[in-house]
């Protein structure tokens, strides 16, 4: 998968709420993978080199349809490698560090859902939806879950960027409706109206009226915008991280699936009582999974060989292996007789390795997404604030389309609507002890949140909150001790 990266043309830039005219940067992104013996703790580690110049101003192109990327086998290895080692430990690692209690407030206080309003959801890349959902020039779609209003736009120049949905003269919205085209983006309450390629202010009605109108300085302010795999991502801060860096080695999980060719199948969204970080964690680790998801007394999963890796950025991979009840029921010799099964007549992603017909293959992508991979797709689960006791829980399944469709029909075949009451299942047992669990935390009751090694992932989250916000600005009681950068994979 390739991210394409352009000079941005739009004019404007909003820095601190004042509109600047943009520092223009060129720039090109290239990884270098090698592999090392360096090891950590739990097996063979890899190191990368990133050589890039910084692309603040970047834009995308159209999406990129890009031919499978075999899974390097020297992970799949280092993965099998490491599941073995959880299977046979009997503690944590030698020298692994003692976590202290994770406080109750970073989900419950208003305190600290401020601080994530102003410093994490500023800047952070978030998904905001698919190249395909602005086709052609002109296209359009809101975006508002980072709780400003925002527009993406495919221009006509092909490229897609994202501008601030606000006129600058007294802030109504330019476009009105979720999903549209125009070739010029036309405020409906006094028409003052923009080009789509970059924002540029071109047309005032009775402009003699104005006394020094600086048309240069009302041009609609921009986010940062870019695109891997299909989905397009959005980021409010300018001099963002670019994405490909931002993404870096988790890419190899990421690029044997084809995300470019996947269209959307169905989705499901959920108002859950809960703050996001609750239903965050609860897909960041299998402690709990024999405990909810078992049924007639068996778990499909062992959460004891769940093999853990964390990368820069806030993400992370977990791969889970099959229990034995499972192992037996699937037809396989042991725990890693890894192949690929059956998938009963669905169109499956060449490239992908039959590791991951054989376990839980899961990543997430910091700060609030979680897509548990698979050969015939996969959902992609999201997590947004509604405030700090609230959250919107979305997940949208992706996967080939039927053969020689470039989209799934409306009403779904009976294999995708059994598979879907499944997935359905599968996240109403996880919902249900969200709502009780935040009532838990605001309770004097629960002091504090001990982590264990298996719940890795929910530290590794939690640290990068306080990277981005700074831990300067949060108060001293609800700190993270940053703790696993020797454990994190570059």
């Amino acid at each position: 998968m390739s991210i394409e990266t352009v000079i941005a043309s739009a004019p404007c830039r909003l820095v601190d709420g004042d509109v600047h005219a943009p520092r223009r940067t060129a720039g090109a992104v290239a990884f270098v993978v090698r592999a090392a013996d360096q090891r950590n703790l739990t097996g063979r580690r890899y190191l990368r080199e990133a050589e890039a110049s910084p692309t603040a101003d970047s834009v995308i192109g159209p999406g990129s349809n890009d031919m499978a990327t075999p899974m390097d086998e020297r992970l799949i290895e280092k993965i099998r490698s490491d599941m073995a080692y959880e299977f046979a430990r009997t503690a944590p690692p030698e020298g692994f560090p003692a976590f202290h209690d994770i406080s109750t407030e970073r989900h419950t206080s208003t305190l600290f859902h401020d601080l994530e309003q102003e410093h994490l959801w500023t800047k952070t890349w978030v998904i905001a939806g698919r190249v395909e959902d602005v086709p052609n020039p002109g296209d359009y779609m809101t975006f508002d879950d980072l709780g400003v209003p925002l527009l993406i736009v495919r221009g006509t120049d092909d490229t897609i960027r994202c501008f601030y949905n606000t006129c600058q003269h007294r802030g109504a919205p330019v476009v009105r409706e979720e999903r549209g085209s125009s070739r010029r983006l036309r405020c409906q309450y006094h028409s003052w109206t923009y080009e789509v390629d970059g924002g540029t202010l071109v047309s005032v009605p009775d402009e003699r009226d104005f006394v020094d109108l600086d048309w240069e300085q009302r041009c609609l302010p921009r986010a940062s915008c870019d695109a891997y795999g299909g989905f397009i991502f959005v980021n409010r801060d300018l001099d963002a991280t670019p994405l490909d860096d931002w993404i870096g080695p988790l890419k190899e999980m990421l690029d044997p699936f084809q995300t470019s060719e996947l269209r959307e199948v169905y989705r499901e969204s959920r108002i859950v009582p809960c703050n996001w970080k609750v239903t965050a964690e609860a897909f960041l680790e299998v402690y709990h999974f024999r405990h909810i998801h078992s049924h007639d007394g068996v778990s499909v999963l062992d959460n004891r060989g769940a093999a853990m890796g964390l990368y820069p950025h806030g993400h992370s991979r977990m791969i889970t292996p099959y229990s034995k009840q499972n192992v037996e029921r699937a037809g396989l010799a042991s725990w890693d007789d890894w192949k690929h099964l059956d998938q009963a007549g669905m169109r499956t992603i060449d490239g992908v390795p039959g590791m991951v017909d054989c376990t839980s293959t899961a990543v997430s992508l910091f700060p609030n997404t979680i897509i548990p991979l698979g050969r015939i797709g996969f959902p992609i689960n999201i997590f947004w604030p509604v405030d700090k006791n609230t959250t919107r829980l979305d997940w949208i399944y992706y996967a080939l389309p039927p053969e020689g469709a470039d989209r799934f029909p409306d009403v779904l075949s009976d294999t995708w609507a059994a598979r879907r009451r499944v997935y359905n299942q599968i996240m109403a047992e996880d919902e249900m002890n969200m709502a009780p669990m935040q009532r838990s935390m605001e309770s004097p009751a629960l002091r504090g949140i001990p982590i264990n090694y298996q719940e890795r992932r929910i530290w590794h989250l939690h640290e990068e909150i306080d990277r981005i916000i700074g831990s300067e600005n949060i108060p001293e009681r609800l700190r993270m001790n940053q703790l696993l950068a020797p454990y994190v994979e570059r």
